[in-house]
């Protein structure tokens, strides 16, 4: 009795170290196991092509890679027009590594206020400042939905993402909107195309035209943060941005959305870094901002005209 007792016990811990091992562990204050899923679709899409393809110079881009910016570098995915031109992977992370998002959670909550606006689900009144738990409030009053649910059934499983799921501080909780998000690495540049494409993915409007620009107004004293989404006179660095239609998504550590509509362009990155250390937040999309052709091609002609026309 007592062999067969150690064996069930033994047989015990290996079953509990296997679950272990193959459940995602929760960071931070969260517990494990107090969680909500957002389903998603079938995680297809996004296809990738050279940089050449899409006009963007490969060798800047290695060299963006290896720049003391990128130190640390676990994930650097360039996308444009809907493409993927460029990954790079470090630190145990690929494509499919799930991360918890932080803050990038904030432009999701953000995309479903305007979904659920053009619905008429949600009050107006609402949109008035970016106030996560009354708007994910306003959100399930409305719709008749959990946010959770409401997440998937109208913005993530549009977007083929994979199934996520939400960190809640304790078991039963209310879902948290504004952060706590833990998403497939790839599947945040879904998000991109839809905020570089006004709304659209894959050529479907997914949120309201004119939805996004909106997010881009200014909603704090300060100007620098939009409803969801910081502006680039938020950002900290040494020179400012290459381009003056940059937007960005602030998440924990060294990760960071950038965003440049009128390039089509979306820097995804993010680094095994101390947090606390100073950063600059500009030099690495600059890097790859003056990677891509067009850039180089409007940069040389505003050369050509001061050369012409001095002053200009």
């Amino acid at each position: 009795m007592r062999f067969k007792a150690a064996l069930i016990g033994a047989a015990g811990v290996v079953l509990v170290a296997a679950v272990w091992l193959l459940w995602p562990a929760c960071p931070g204050r969260q517990a494990c196991g107090a969680r909500v899923a957002v389903n998603g679709g079938d995680a297809g899409g996004l296809p990738r092509v050279t940089p050449q393809e899409q006009h963007l110079d490969a060798a800047a881009l290695e060299n963006a890679t290896g720049d003391a910016a990128a130190a640390g570098l676990q994930a650097l995915i360039v996308v444009r027009h809907g493409y993927i031109v460029y990954e790079r992977y470090g630190h145990g992370l690929d494509a499919e590594s799930m991360i918890d998002s932080g803050a990038f959670a904030q432009a999701l909550l953000a995309l479903a206020t305007g979904i659920a606006a053009h619905d008429d689900s949600l009050p107006l009144q609402s949109l008035r400042s970016f106030d996560a738990g009354r708007l994910r409030a306003a959100i399930e009053a409305g719709a008749h939905l959990s946010y959770p649910d409401y997440l998937s059934l109208r913005l993530w499983r549009r977007l083929n993402a994979a199934a996520a799921w939400i960190a809640l501080p304790t078991a039963g909780a209310a879902a948290p909107a504004d952060c706590c998000f833990h998403a497939r690495v790839l599947d945040w540049l879904r998000v991109a195309c839809v905020l570089l494409d006004d709304g659209h993915f894959e050529g479907k409007a997914v949120v309201p035209p004119g939805w996004v620009e909106r997010m881009r107004r200014p909603v704090s004293a300060s100007g620098t943060e939009g409803f969801g989404i910081e502006l680039a006179s938020a950002a900290r660095g040494a020179e400012p941005f290459a381009d003056d239609d940059v937007f960005f998504l602030r998440g924990p550590g060294r990760w960071r959305l950038w965003l440049v509509p009128t390039l089509g362009l979306g820097v995804l990155f993010g680094a095994n870094a101390d947090a606390s250390a100073a950063w600059d937040e500009t030099r690495l999309p600059n890097l790859v901002i003056r990677a891509v052709a067009e850039h180089l091609q409007q940069r040389s002609a505003g050369s050509q005209l001061q050369q012409l026309v001095p002053g200009h």
